[in-house]
């Protein structure tokens, strides 16, 4: 499995977000201004989701 496409989410780089989104792949959202919150990660289920293919 790929490593999952890191988005600092004080500063989100929505190209990233989108070409992720196309192309598959997981992303791990993190805050660096919250150090002490868990990132979260969008796995498979979640990204065909953001594409619209689970309804």
């Amino acid at each position: 499995m790929a490593e999952p496409i890191r988005i600092d989410m004080a500063a989100p780089d929505g190209d990233a977000i989108r070409e992720t989104a196309r192309n598959g792949g997981h992303l791990e959202l993190h805050d660096s201004n919250r150090p002490d919150v868990a990132p979260i990660v969008l796995d498979d289920f979640l990204m065909a989701v953001i594409r619209g293919e689970v309804s």
